[in-house]
């Protein structure tokens, strides 16, 4: 599980970079998911030097994830909207950083669930 995290950590802090380099606006906000993979990459880093304390780490991951899909969710609709309804994007940069992010967290989320729940059954 934690190659899963690992990598999905380092996909939004690759994706907030990417996407501020290539925004005109040079906001602070899109570094968010960067800031969001910073922060789970290090809890992935801790679990590895700790691993007695895996779990804990696991479910602060996973909580962190979470958080990730709330904040996003709501954002990344436009995207839905524009593929299934053809409702052209107001911002589409913010909605396609908005739902990747959002893809990477929920991934994230149903891989660490279903590795709990092969923990469980060992």
């Amino acid at each position: 599980m934690n190659d899963i995290f690992k990598k999905t950590g380092l996909a939004l802090i690759v994706l907030g970079i990417a996407f501020y380099f290539i925004s005109e606006t040079g906001s602070i906000t899109i570094l968010i998911p960067s800031f969001l993979g910073a922060i789970i990459y290090a809890l992935v880093l801790l679990s590895e030097k700790f691993p007695n304390q895996h779990k804990h780490f696991a479910h602060a991951n996973l909580f962190l994830f979470g958080m990730g899909c709330g904040a996003t969710g709501k954002n990344a609709l436009p995207i839905l909207n524009y593929i299934f309804k053809g409702i052209p994007l107001e911002n589409a940069l913010k909605s396609i950083e908005n739902f990747t992010a959002f893809m990477l967290c929920l991934v994230a989320i149903i891989a660490g669930i279903k590795s709990f729940r092969a923990a469980r059954k060992k």
